[in-house]
């Protein structure tokens, strides 16, 4: 007994090692420099040793998927606000911050393209991601209250998070001239969409 346990003791050491290192690698290299042999050498094992302890790539992928998830879901439980609108508002600053101060594990958690990646609409309807039912808790408040219209949750939350990957995804490709820039723009862009669902809608002219 005493011996499988030190053996077992040893294997979630020597996965905890390569876990370590494809995050070492990833935060130096960023996705595309993401490879096997780059993490095995990283970790000081063979390329064939990490099968033993990640079946395949998509293994390790989906480890630093959700890895990426969680770090990004203590950031918002530390969000306190009880109006759901400065709630919504932290959200963008914490979203923003984490884009720039967290990347690499901010791109493995959103732009990693991993098997078990969450899927919409099936995997948040079901409440599989706990950032989505908290924004979608805040988001039925203030429809409640009448200051965000009356469209569905699910749809502005998607809408929200397609806006500011996206803006991420462009700042990224080095499409502003300095971050003070891109920070601006991300805020206006979140604040305008936001204020737009309180906006009662003109009739449309026959």
């Amino acid at each position: 007994m005493y011996i499988v346990r030190i053996g077992a003791y040893y294997v979630h050491m020597t996965r905890d090692r390569i876990f370590s290192a494809a995050k070492v690698v990833l935060d130096r290299e960023g996705l595309s420099g993401l490879t096997i042999r780059k993490v095995a050498a990283r970790a000081g094992v063979s390329p064939m040793a990490m099968y033993r302890h990640f079946a395949d790539k998509d293994a390790l992928l989906n480890a630093l998927v959700e890895d990426g998830l969680v770090a990004w879901e203590k950031v918002v439980r530390s969000i306190h606000a009880q109006d759901p609108m400065e709630w919504l508002n932290e959200l963008i600053e914490a979203f923003l911050n984490f884009a720039l101060t967290q990347p690499h594990r901010f791109d493995a958690a959103f732009f990693l393209p991993a098997p078990s990646a969450r899927q919409y609409p099936d995997d948040f309807v079901a409440g599989r991601s706990p950032v989505v039912a908290m924004l979608m808790v805040r988001i039925d408040q203030a429809r409640a209250d009448g200051r965000m219209g009356n469209k569905p949750a699910l749809e502005i939350a998607l809408s929200l998070s397609a806006l500011a990957q996206g803006l991420v995804s462009m700042q990224r490709a080095n499409r502003f001239s300095d971050e003070k820039h891109f920070r601006s723009l991300f805020r206006t862009t979140l604040q305008h969409y936001i204020e737009s669902l309180a906006e009662v809608p003109s009739r449309r002219i026959k």
